[in-house]
């Protein structure tokens, strides 16, 4: 006999399934905002760690035993696969990609590049349905990089230190699977250990001098956004519409990131999507929506 699902714990679990993916589609946007007015890529990977870790400084502290020390490697893929290396690439690569080309090569390879890897370094298995969801977003990556050279190539430098930003990407979520942590201990993790490490050699070079003349909506615009919405609100959201929905319940939303990416690139920095972006955008969503068809799991940014 089938269980009814409680309309109530659904509707929460969408509710918060769609929370977590708009924050984190508003990310891209807000970051390219960041690096290409008053503030360099350093500056807005110092607001977004120094924020977070201090938010979650009490989790990490309460939990400092369930880390697993010993092993180093997995350990350091997370720390900087979604670290400050990882994001400041990414970030220094959106100075030239503009906010749809970023969702294409951003969510949409760093996809690409974890089945992949894990693949080759796990051997787990693709299902067919994985495999053509993976020549679709493949399709569309290249449509996009494609149509760059033919015009000229003046963003391939940005799309390749987007495609780096993605592979380190990819590599924190293998390790994060290898070391199976819960989501908000990982991210705690993630964001102190960044902090202490990053924060002593920002303050040495001047990085709190160059903050001085930054417009206070701009720092605080940071600071909220990237510290608190993107470092530890979205992650619990998703966290808890995993629990309400399971994991191929919530990841069914990840299609709509790249589309909203481009909407709100638009609406914040005012980017423009032409067709080979937009056709790259729609290659991205269809190729997420067909991986994941009998199957799935969860993923976040």
């Amino acid at each position: 006999m089938n269980r009814e699902i409680d309309p109530a714990r659904r509707n929460a679990g969408v509710a918060a399934a769609l929370g977590a993916v708009a924050i984190w589609a508003g990310w891209l946007p807000v970051t390219r905002l960041g690096v290409v007015t008053h503030l360099t890529p350093g500056d807005v990977a110092a607001l977004r760690y120094g924020t977070s870790g201090l938010v979650l400084l009490p989790v990490l502290l309460l939990h400092l035993k369930e880390l697993p020390w010993r092993r180093v490697v997995p350990l350091s893929f997370v720390a900087i696969g979604a670290g400050v290396p990882y994001f400041t690439v990414f970030a220094t690569g959106l100075r030239l990609a503009n906010s749809g080309q970023g969702a294409v090569l951003g969510p949409g390879a760093s996809g690409l590049f974890t089945v992949l890897i894990a693949r080759a370094l796990l051997g787990e298995r693709l299902r067919r349905s994985q495999a053509y969801g993976l020549a679709i977003t493949a399709t569309g990556i290249a449509i996009v990089v494609l149509h760059d050279l033919a015009g000229g190539g003046s963003r391939i430098a940005g799309f390749a230190l987007v495609l780096v930003a993605s592979l380190a990407w990819a590599g924190f979520t293998i390790a994060s699977r290898v070391l199976r942590l819960r989501p908000v201990l990982i991210a705690a993790y993630i964001s102190v250990s960044n902090a202490l490490l990053y924060l002593p050699v920002y303050v040495a070079t001047g990085g709190f001098e160059r903050l001085r003349i930054v417009p206070t909506r701009d720092l605080l615009l940071q600071v909220v956004y990237q510290g608190v919405l993107t470092g530890v609100v979205a992650l619990i959201a998703f966290t808890f519409a995993v629990s309400r929905l399971g994991a191929a319940g919530a990841a069914s939303f990840t299609p709509l990131s790249p589309v909203l990416i481009a909407l709100f690139g638009w609406l914040i920095v005012g980017d423009t999507v032409d067709a080979a972006t937009a056709i790259g955008l729609a290659a991205v969503a269809a190729g997420v929506l067909v991986a994941n068809r009998g199957g799935g799991g969860s993923s976040a940014r």
